[in-house]
């Protein structure tokens, strides 16, 4: 096959976009878990710069850290509010940046459905905050898997 040069000018959330859906696309019809998660995490990324860098908004990440400090009370500001919130992201980002990333642990086990569903939802969380819009790959998302309509 030849390579064609093809050029498109994208912005920040078109490709956002585009990675969101596909990642939607390889949860149902491909079942291929690890490259949605993937996809999803770095959708869920873009997103969320997008909603802190250009609308000085908080992102689903940040909303997850926030009701996580407050349900284990931890006092805000300072050093124990810093060092807390890196652990929470770590924890909530485990998988997504472990299976991006080489690791000298080597196998690991995890529902990958689950946390490519969890991350496909936060990335459509941000999305909406963004837009206040869905695509259909979304609709169908929130309606199948978050809500169980099938």
């Amino acid at each position: 096959m030849k390579i064609k040069v093809i050029t498109e000018t994208l912005s920040n959330l078109e490709i956002a976009k585009r990675q969101l859906d596909r990642s939607i696309s390889l949860f149902f019809d491909e079942r291929d878990y690890v490259s949605s998660l993937t996809l999803a995490g770095a959708a869920e990324e873009i997103l969320g710069k997008i909603l802190n860098h250009e609308r000085s908004s908080s992102h689903s990440l940040d909303e997850l850290i926030k009701g996580a400090l407050k349900i284990n009370s931890v006092p805000v500001g300072g050093h124990k509010e810093k060092k807390a919130k890196k652990e929470i992201a770590n924890i909530a980002n485990y998988f997504k940046n472990r299976i991006k990333h080489y690791n000298a642990e080597g196998e690991i086990t995890f529902s990958v459905d689950f946390y490519a569903a969890e991350i496909i939802n936060r990335a459509m969380s941000n999305y909406f905050a963004v837009t206040r819009n869905e695509t259909a790959l979304m609709i169908r998302f929130k309606n199948e898997v978050l809500l169980g309509n099938v």
